[in-house]
C-alpha cells in the first residue's frame, strides 16, 4: 500500500534575488492511511506555507508531492485542475469553522457534494449521515448561530470528511476550544481517521493535544524532523 501523503525534497522560495526567503528547504514527509499526525513549530517556521503547498493552494518551488503514490506535484504541477483536487481528495478543517451563516447544518455539510455534481438529495443525506456520525446529528436542521462552538467544530470536520478525502489538512483546529472540547475534537478525528482511511496533518501549538499525536514532524527553518509523540500503542 502507498503512503497517504509522501513529500520528498519539497521547497518554497518567495522573492528573488537578494529579497529571496526560503519558506521551505528540503521537507520530508510521509503520512500513512489511517494515521493522524502533528506538525508543530514555532511562528514563521513554514506550517502554513508546507499546508498550502500540499493543499494546492500555493505553488511550490522544487520537490515533489504525491498522494495514494501517484504524483500532484514534481517540480511542476502533475494534475490539469487543481480545484477538482482540492474538492474531492483534501478536506481542509481551519481553526474557525467558517461555516455558511445563511445556511443550515446539513447543507453546509452538503454543499461540497452538491458542487461535485451530486444530487441533492443524495448530497444531504450523505451529510446527515456523516453529522450522525459525529454526534451532531440532532441539529441537523438548525442554524449555525444556534450552535456551540464545539458543535461547529464538529460541523466543519463532517463538512471535512463528507467527501471521504483521503486526506484531511487541519490547520489549528482546537485554537478555540478549552480543554475538554479540544480533547474530544482530536479524538473524532483520530475516530475518523481509523474509520475512512483518511490520512490527517494536524498542525498546532496546543499544549493539550500534542500528547496525543503518536508521530510528531518539527518543523524549524523550514526543515522537518520526526520523532515518536507521547501516544504509543500499547
Amino acid at each position: 500500500m502507498h503512503p497517504a501523503i509522501e513529500i520528498s525534497g519539497l521547497t518554497k522560495r518567495y522573492g528573488e534575488g537578494d529579497a529571496a526567503v526560503d519558506a521551505l528547504k528540503g521537507v520530508d514527509m510521509i503520512v500513512q492511511p489511517g494515521e493522524v499526525v502533528g506538525l508543530i513549530g514555532p511562528s514563521g517556521s513554514g506550517k502554513s506555507t508546507l499546508l498550502k503547498c500540499l493543499g494546492a493552494v500555493i505553488e511550490p518551488t522544487a520537490g515533489r508531492m504525491a498522494l495514494a503514490g501517484e504524483a500532484i506535484y514534481d517540480h511542476g504541477w502533475k494534475v490539469a485542475d487543481l480545484r477538482a483536487l482540492r474538492r474531492d481528495r483534501i478536506g481542509f478543517v481551519f481553526q474557525a469553522p467558517y461555516l455558511i451563516p445563511f445556511l443550515d447544518v446539513t447543507d453546509n455539510v452538503a454543499l461540497l457534494p452538491m458542487l461535485a455534481g451530486m444530487p441533492n438529495g443524495k448530497a444531504r443525506d450523505r451529510a446527515r449521515q456523516m453529522l450522525a456520525a459525529l454526534d451532531v446529528g440532532h441539529r441537523a436542521q438548525a442554524q449555525v448561530a444556534q450552535l456551540s462552538g464545539g458543535e461547529q467544530q464538529r460541523v466543519a470536520i463532517a463538512r471535512a470528511l463528507v467527501n471521504q478525502p483521503p486526506i484531511i489538512l487541519a490547520d489549528e483546529p482546537t485554537a478555540p476550544l478549552d480543554s475538554e472540547r479540544a480533547l474530544t475534537v482530536i479524538r473524532i478525528l483520530n475516530e475518523m481517521a481509523q474509520r475512512f482511511g483518511t490520512a490527517i496533518i494536524v498542525v498546532t501549538h496546543d499544549e493539550k493535544i500534542i500528547p496525543t499525536f503518536r508521530r510528531i514532524y518539527h518543523i524549524r527553518d523550514g526543515r522537518t524532523y520526526e520523532e515518536a509523540g507521547e501516544a504509543r500503542a500499547a
